[in-house]
């Protein structure tokens, strides 16, 4: 299948236009990175949340299209790391792509915690693609795989 990579036309600015958008640059970085890189596993991007409610840290990451499996989260002394992969979808070689705009391939985030946690009190949901982290406050790191629960 031939990549799809998304040009943006130079066009007229106007008095009030600033010269560059942050955001269009930011896709034309990636979009060039990409074409460097072919053949390395692209990343996806996801919105991420993370709060302190109580005595516990939340973290909250949307994980479209991603499946419980394809999950793996650990905790290493105060740094939380989450792992996902979104599989692509089969695509008949005779399609044609008018637009491609979803992301696939692997997600790996590492969040510096701002306190001790309690690496035995974590609990993880994962429930329509949203997965709600919590991490009870403790006085010493420790290591430790967390399991994930179906809601």
């Amino acid at each position: 299948m031939t990549a799809i990579v998304r040009r943006i036309p130079a066009r007229t600015l106007t008095v009030f236009e600033p010269f560059y958008r942050p955001f269009d640059l930011l896709e034309e970085v990636e979009a060039m990175a990409r074409e460097v890189f072919d053949g390395e596993k692209p990343f996806f991007r996801t919105s991420l949340d993370v709060y302190e409610e109580k005595d516990e840290l939340v973290v909250k990451a949307e994980l479209p299209g991603v499946k419980k499996k394809d999950l793996d989260i650990s905790l290493e002394d105060d740094m939380l790391n989450i792992k996902a992969e979104k599989k692509e979808e089969g695509v008949t070689e005779d399609a044609t792509y008018y637009i491609s705009e979803r992301h696939f391939g692997e997600y790996l985030r590492t969040i510096p915690l701002p306190f001790h946690v309690d690496a035995e009190k974590i609990s993880a949901t994962f429930k329509k693609g949203l997965l709600e982290i919590r991490l009870p406050k403790s006085e010493e790191a420790e290591t430790k795989r967390i399991e994930i629960k179906t809601k």
